[in-house]
């Protein structure tokens, strides 16, 4: 079998980041921000930044730092590709990979006279590049940027990424042999970010990489991450390309219940996806404690205690955020309780997985459970979430895409709720109202007092939680006809490992806490069901 030939490769600025994660990448911002908090409002809102904004964030944007800049992002990556192209062109498939950006796309350049020049594939030159770049350090120098319309913040990276995506186009033009091509890796977690990205620097590689080792890839495009612009090679006009929209939004999450197992996973999950995330305890101390678990990511993370039992506590959560964000985009009802005692850890999964199959020797040989327990289980898992929802619904309606995920569980099906008025009740869609939802737990407690539970047919094994999911699901379905501009929804988050199930889960609090961050990350673009359990 003949061996394939040896493949050498070259990247720049390659000591950390997604040019390491690559291993020409090497590139720098222009500017000093110096609030990282603004650096996403920076990069996905400088046209829209007010001048307090851009204060605030302590936005510093010298003529030195644009002039490195464009020598680095530009003038390098054409400097390094001219003294290779003699090696190049002694290879069998030359290929060069400029790493750019969304924010080269010609609809960020601002200033029209620089748009039109880079923008006119037929009649561009390096000189014609030359001269954009040159005006562009001539307006810096003299203050008169905003004045002659360039961008205000960011400039010098924005010109320098779009005379990159054109210099792209003339070279794949002079070398048809050479397959060159510009792609924007995304928004990733790098020093230039701040670390505010939303992608790894393992993620933001693989689209350089899956670009460089394409076979017969086209030349001259622009990719934005893996998809290519839609345009003919040679003659991409990046303004009228189709490109995966990178919506970024800073987005205000509260997590209730988060100060251990899926609730923290939750948070450290979304954190690192640069979502600001409220982490509540009902416990302060243990809250805090976990707090200082995320020091990492102490940016994204903030600690209120919440008692969601306590109306007091909810309303206090409630003036907090709207003092703090303003807004709330996303609520994750996750407190919760068993209500129960295990007994024997042994026998819990049997009594999760197989309850009602079990015997009643064999039931309360693995638990003990009290009206007591059963109160404190339906007001934290039920009404809880109910109050808390209630609480910051005000606060979610100020979101462009507010979303409510309940944490529910595969107990609270219909089919484990085994009385079946009760049963009637929750199925019935069309005339399920918040009222029916509290007769039925009424009726449930009552006869948990009287000690009727199996004669009325309710659940035995682990019954208050049975009915405190059923009835959480009902509400879903409730709030989201109530309220058809949000994304309400409960998840099950499978049979996982944390202190309720003394450990003796199938799956890890990361895959566990996957299900509703996934759901998360769907774009606010698609159209996700509400109401639904999932």
């Amino acid at each position: 079998m003949e061996q394939a030939p040896q493949r050498y490769a070259v990247v720049t600025g390659a000591n950390k980041g997604i040019g390491i994660e690559i291993i020409n990448n090497a590139g720098i911002g222009g500017l000093v921000i110096k609030d990282n908090d603004l650096v996403p409002q920076v990069l996905f809102q400088s046209r829209e930044l007010s001048d307090d904004v851009i204060e605030k964030a302590g936005i510093v944007q010298t003529f030195e730092l644009a002039e490195e800049c464009l020598q680095i992002n530009y003038y390098g990556a054409k400097r390094t590709s001219e003294a290779l192209l003699p090696f190049l062109q002694l290879s069998e498939s030359p290929r060069i990979v400029n790493v750019s950006s969304s924010l080269g796309k010609l609809k960020c350049v601002s200033n029209e006279w620089a748009k039109g020049i880079l923008g006119d594939a037929e009649n561009l030159t390096e000189e014609r590049v030359d001269e954009v770049l040159n005006e562009f350090l001539k307006d810096i120098k003299e203050g008169c940027l905003e004045r002659k319309g360039w961008p205000k913040v960011l400039g010098a990276y924005i010109i320098s990424k779009a005379a990159m995506n054109a210099y792209t186009r003339i070279v794949a033009k002079k070398y048809p042999t050479i397959c060159i091509n510009s792609v924007c890796p995304g928004y990733v977690k790098t020093d230039i970010t701040a670390n505010t990205g939303i992608l790894t620097a393992e993620e933001g590689a693989a689209s350089p990489v899956k670009i460089a080792l394409l076979s017969n890839a086209s030349s001259g495009l622009f990719y934005s991450q893996n998809e290519i612009a839609k345009a003919k090679p040679c003659s991409l006009s990046v303004n009228c390309s189709k490109f995966i929209k990178l919506r970024w939004k800073i987005l205000h999450k509260v997590v209730t219940g988060a100060n251990k197992g899926i609730g923290l996973e939750i948070v450290r999950q979304l954190a690192s996806n640069g979502v600001k995330v409220v982490l509540t305890s009902r416990d302060e101390k243990r809250g805090l404690h976990a707090l200082k678990t995320l020091k990492d990511l102490s940016g994204f993370v903030l600690f209120h205690q919440l008692d969601v039992a306590d109306p007091a506590s909810v309303a206090s959560l409630a003036d907090f955020i709207k003092s703090k964000f303003g807004k709330l985009d996303i609520l994750v009802n996750n407190a919760g309780v068993s209500g129960v005692v295990i007994k024997d850890t042994d026998l819990l999964p049997s009594l999760i997985l197989k309850g009602e199959e079990l015997s009643d020797d064999e039931i309360e040989k693995a638990r003990s459970q009290t009206y007591e327990l059963a109160q404190d289980c339906l007001q934290i898992n039920y009404y809880g979430a109910k109050r808390t929802s209630e609480s910051l619904l005000s606060l979610l309606q100020l979101s462009d895409s507010p979303r409510i995920v309940n944490v529910s569980s595969f107990l609270g099906q219909l089919k484990c709720v085994l009385n079946e008025w009760a049963k009637g009740v929750f199925k019935d869609a069309d005339n399920l109202t918040e009222e029916k939802i509290d007769m039925v737990l009424n009726e449930f407690l009552e006869d948990f007092k009287e000690g009727r539970l199996e004669s009325k047919g309710w659940p035995k094994a682990i019954s208050a939680y049975v009915l405190s999911k059923a009835a959480l699901n009902a509400y879903t379905r409730i709030l989201a006809k109530k309220f058809p501009t949000f994304c309400i929804n409960s998840v099950c988050p499978g049979y996982v490992k944390t202190d309720m199930t003394s450990n003796t889960g199938f799956i890890t609090v990361e895959e566990g806490a996957a299900s509703p961050v996934r759901y998360f990350k769907i774009s606010t673009d698609a159209k996700i069901a509400s109401g639904d359990i999932y």
